[in-house]
C-alpha cells in the first residue's frame, strides 16, 4: 500500500477519450507516520478524492488497470491512479 497526500488538481487541455471523465490529482507520497517523501507526481482519480484528503495509490500496470471498466486489453497511458481515500489510519 502506497500512502499520499493530495495536493491540488491538473487541468488537461486534452486527454485521451476514456480518461475525459476522471480528474488529474498532484500527489505527494508519504510514508506510514505521514512523512513526506520525494517529488509530487501527477495520478489519475478514479475514486474522487478532494485536496488535503490522504488516498491510497497504485502505478505501473496496476495504475491502468483501477480506471473503473478496464480490461487487460486496455493499454491506458496512466503512470499512477488514486484507489481509495484513507478514513482512519493508526
Amino acid at each position: 500500500m502506497q500512502l499520499a497526500f493530495v495536493q491540488g488538481t491538473v487541468v488537461a487541455t486534452q486527454k485521451v477519450k476514456d480518461l475525459q471523465s476522471y480528474p488529474l490529482k498532484v500527489l505527494q507520497s508519504c510514508d506510514h507516520d505521514h512523512n513526506l517523501l520525494g517529488e509530487p507526481f501527477v495520478a489519475v482519480d478514479a475514486v474522487g478524492a478532494r485536496d488535503g484528503d490522504l488516498v491510497i495509490w497504485v502505478g505501473k500496470r496496476e495504475a491502468s488497470l483501477a480506471i473503473p471498466g478496464a480490461k487487460l486489453a486496455n493499454n491506458y497511458p496512466v503512470d499512477a491512479a488514486v484507489t481509495g481515500i484513507v478514513d482512519d489510519h493508526s
